[in-house]
């Protein structure tokens, strides 16, 4: 009995060491320290994959809500992956209003038992206060909003710094968090064509106070070229390697206030189309970004790497076309290690609008559209139906590795 009580006293012990803060302190000029120890975020947005996250360098990464964050915080402690948790907060509605005491009273309370519940679990980083609700910036009332929900935060959790994450920085938001919200330790931004120019932007509006981008990529659908009815141009999986490289070296790996980044999507989701965002297929292949991801964060080549599609042609891309006429598509690709190439073709409708918790509803293969795959030439029927589609073609090697490509038409 003696043995059994003193294996539980130390097992409680144990138990409660392991439940403990590691504490995240910001060392001014400088950047921040994690149990002690510099630590630079090398983050992905997301909570899927992180096997995958943790070879390729990975050691961090954001979620949007606290809804399932338990299992999410331990299954990255058992990585040893940090989280930086969000926290969803209210855009301006009908049902809430920033101007409204009670309202705010209501979502200071919310955010305080989150707090309570999870602050001292060991995988937590950050608390991000609120993701893209802050409109255009121009309401002095979320501002000071954001300035009671910080303050409540680090009362009640001195150990992990807050933030607030902004769809860009325009100089409305600016001045906003100037004004009002000196209790945030550091702004998150999120962008994606503009990642390139973040850090000179930033210069240029003499911003002084710490960062991390919170979410970046390629450039996405809304900043993208269309075709002439306006459905965007997607690029080539292989060409989103390119772009996020560029900006990352450009932007973040140059450290000073930016104390790291969370590229997105860790994961794959439908968000104008199955593959703009995601870095992982919906099968769970794995695109050329996460070979940039593996340098960029490892300094070494990846021990193999993604196919690349060089080319899709076909006379009706981009273009409008009768209902039911037949068409070929062709593709150029290549694989670096020399791995055997499948090709998967598919046609799609476009996006078909949101579900009742505002999520794109997938899109579905038309299957009878496809005549004859031969590799990397395909013949279709366009759809019967006059709308607007969307030709898919996904290549994946032997090894769980992909490339993506597509092109929209509009039948008549």
């Amino acid at each position: 009995m003696t043995r059994l009580l003193i294996a539980s006293f130390f097992l409680t012990l144990v138990t409660q060491a392991a439940a403990e803060a590691i504490p995240v302190k910001i060392v001014p000029g400088v950047g921040i320290t994690r149990g002690g120890e510099p630590y630079f975020v090398n983050g992905a947005a997301g909570d899927q994959h992180l096997d995958e996250l943790v070879a390729t360098g990975g050691n961090s990464i954001r979620t949007w809500s606290t809804n399932g964050l338990l299992p999410i915080l331990d299954d990255a402690q058992k990585r040893g992956l940090t989280v930086c948790v969000g926290i969803w907060l209210e855009p301006e509605a009908s049902y809430f209003s920033y101007l409204k005491a009670e309202d705010c009273a209501r979502q200071i309370e919310r955010v305080r038992k989150d707090v309570l519940e999870f602050r001292d679990h060991p995988a937590l980083l950050f608390w991000g206060i609120g993701n893209e609700a802050e409109g255009d910036g121009n309401s002095m009332a979320y501002w000071i909003q954001m300035e009671a929900l910080a303050k409540a935060v680090k009362e009640l959790d001195p150990a992990h710094p807050t933030f607030t994450a902004l769809a860009g920085l325009q100089p409305l938001k600016i001045a906003g968090l100037n004004a009002h919200t000196p209790s945030l330790d550091f702004v998150g931004i999120n962008t994606y064509g503009a990642l390139h120019a973040l850090r000179n932007y930033l210069a240029e509006r003499k911003w002084t106070r710490p960062w991390v981008v919170t979410e970046y990529g390629a450039r996405g659908f809304w900043e993208s070229p269309r075709a002439k009815w306006g459905a965007p141009i997607e690029p080539f999986s292989g060409e989103k390697a390119k772009a996020i490289r560029k900006g990352y070296e450009a932007a973040i790996q140059l450290g000073g206030d930016c104390w790291g980044s969370y590229v997105f999507l860790w994961g794959q989701k439908q968000e104008a189309t199955s593959t703009w965002f995601g870095i992982f297929t919906e099968s769970g292949e794995s695109t050329a970004i996460r070979d940039v991801m593996h340098e960029l964060w490892k300094n070494e080549p990846p021990p193999d790497r993604a196919p690349e599609l060089q080319n899709l042609t076909s006379d009706v891309a981009k273009q409008e076309i009768a209902a039911d006429s037949e068409f070929t598509v062709k593709a150029e690709a290549t694989d670096p290690d020399g791995d055997p190439l499948t090709y998967h073709w598919t046609v799609t409708p476009e996006s078909s609008g949101r579900d009742n918790k505002n999520k794109e509803r997938p899109t579905k293969p038309l299957t009878e559209c496809l005549i004859k795959a031969e590799g990397p030439s395909a013949t279709f029927h366009a759809p019967t139906k006059p709308g607007d589609y969307r030709v898919h073609l996904l290549v994946t090697d032997t090894r769980k590795r992909a490339a993506t490509g597509n092109f929209p038409i509009k039948v008549k």
